[in-house]
């Protein structure tokens, strides 16, 4: 039950499979004398999921104008944090990983090619690879977000774009810490880093762009081996960049 409130009814599912085929080996080998999960009720659907919510354009506006607006959190340099994953739908740790010379502001694009860990013993590193293998991928900015990357002072080639005061690397969790308590500071305690990736697929497609195109902005990848092997994923335009210019 525990588990189905807190991960949902299909882990509980699979887990009473698992204690099942264990305890049904023990009944073989004498150690039990039934199968005591065979004997249990049925799992009942648990809580309904909450309705997964994307934020609007009024929505976005109002709290882009709160974050400019806020001392404390322009000195955590989460502004121009929060316009990159509004402008590209990438995951926090893909953004803290951009570096300079992934940005080409001629043509407006940024180039996705990893995101930052911590590792055990030897401190945050970028880990030369997005999450999936279709987190590879050459993303279109939207013009108001190319002059926001103008606009900040610029570093070494290999220098992320968004990092520390001393130029070194930020920390995902940390960084996911701060938002979170932005976030509830401006009054949306319910949007978290994931909900700005829900925003630019949710605008993609109110304005007609198909899923693939989503799910190329946001680096999923397709169930289809044709589409996950044989085409590429490497696009520089999807259509989002013209979409979240109303974010201006």
């Amino acid at each position: 039950r525990a588990i189905r409130d807190m991960h949902g009814a299909s882990l509980a599912k699979l887990c009473r499979t698992v204690l099942s085929g264990m305890a049904g080996l023990a009944t073989r080998h004498d150690a039990l004398e039934h199968n005591p999960v065979r004997d249990a009720g049925r799992i009942s659907p648990g809580k309904p999921k909450r309705v997964p919510r994307a934020l609007s354009v009024l929505e976005i506006r109002a709290l882009r104008a709160w974050l400019n607006d806020d001392d404390k959190t322009r000195e955590r340099d989460l502004p121009d944090l929060v316009d990159m994953l509004l402008a590209t739908g990438l995951r926090v740790g893909e953004a803290l990983a951009v570096t300079w010379d992934a940005v080409d502001l001629s043509v407006g694009t940024v180039e996705v090619r990893g995101t930052v860990i911590r590792v055990k013993g030897r401190g945050l590193m970028i880990k030369p690879a997005p999450k999936t293998r279709a987190g590879f991928r050459t993303l279109v900015l939207p013009s108001w977000a190319v002059e926001m990357l103008r606009l900040r002072p610029p570093g070494r080639p290999d220098q992320t774009v968004f990092c520390s005061v001393l130029g070194g690397l930020r920390d995902r969790d940390n960084v996911i810490g701060d938002l979170r308590n932005t976030l509830n500071a401006a009054g949306f305690e319910w949007v978290t880093s994931h909900t700005f990736r829900r925003t630019v697929a949710t605008l993609m497609d109110q304005s007609g762009l198909s899923a693939r195109a989503a799910a190329d902005q946001l680096g999923h990848s397709h169930p289809s081996l044709t589409q996950d092997v044989y085409f590429g994923r490497r696009i520089a335009s999807t259509g989002a960049a013209e979409v979240l210019e109303v974010l201006r």
